[in-house]
Formats: C-alpha cells, structure tokens, sequence
C-alpha cells in the first residue's frame, strides 16, 4: 500500500509582518478595520486551557488557497492558524484543511453555518476535527449539530 505521507502549509496571522510559507513578505495578512470585526485579543480572551478549537474543512477544490479559506471564515471570529494538507511526496493539495480559531464560539459558528458553503465551485463540508474537543463543548452547550453530524454527511 501507499504510504500516506502528509505535509502541512500553516499560515499563522500572528505573524505580522514575517514571511509567509512562500518565503514571501506579506502585502496585509489582516483584513481592514470594520464595525463587524471581532475585537483585539486581550488578556481575558486568551485560551488558556490549552485547547485548539480547530475545525476540519473538507471537499476542497485543489486550486483553493489558504487567502480564500482565511476570506470566507474570518467573518465568524478571529483565525489563529489556516492548516492546508499536501502530499509529501508529490506536495499535491490533499483537498483538506484544519481551520483553528482564537474562541470556541467562533469555531461552532463555522461548523454550524459554513457547512455545504461553496468556495471555487464545491460545497465544502465543515465539521469537528478529530483532535478537537469542540463536540464535547458543543454538547454541554446543548447545541444540536446534527443536521452536519449525521451518518449521511
């Protein structure tokens, strides 16, 4: 059988003014200033427990770039790292990415409304990542994901 070697392409927006995985400097890695913009980090927001609250965004077209990931789900709250998954051999996109957001909430609100959103013409499918402990979270907060859950998705 095939090894399934994997390679992963972070973007990290913590970064400012670093290169990117390109080697590249970047124009602006921040969208500007808006009133629907999520707040600035600050001390009280930080996740401290230690715990990522990524997501697993699958049926990606191969041609999608982590700048068109970042476009779509930064709306929902603030993005601390975009994970695109290549193959290490060939370094061909695998069709996947782990989106890790700064909040909880945030992370809930992408699998619950960016489900079957589409980017480069395909209905993506967003959903827990299997490190995650969002479901948990999202079972004590008595949120019903089902409808993106469920043994057809």
């Amino acid at each position: 059988t095939k090894n399934n070697k994997q390679q992963s392409i972070m973007w990290n927006n913590s970064t400012a003014g670093s290169a990117n995985y390109y080697g590249h400097q970047p124009q602006q890695q921040q969208p500007p200033p808006s009133s629907s913009a999520p707040p600035p980090p600050s001390s009280s927001n930080q996740n401290t427990s230690g715990q990522k609250h990524d997501i697993f965004v699958g049926n990606l077209a191969f041609s999608t770039t982590e700048e068109q990931l970042y476009a779509a789900f930064s709306e929902l709250g603030r993005i601390i790292k975009i994970r695109m998954v290549s193959d290490l051999e060939t370094g061909k996109p695998r069709g996947f990415a782990f989106i890790e957001f700064e909040d909880p909430q945030a992370a809930l609100s992408a699998i619950r409304n960016m489900n079957e959103y589409e980017i480069n013409g395909r209905k993506i499918r967003v959903n827990f990542s299997n490190s995650s402990h969002l479901e948990t979270l999202a079972n004590q907060l008595g949120m019903d994901l089902s409808h993106v859950t469920g043994p057809n998705k």
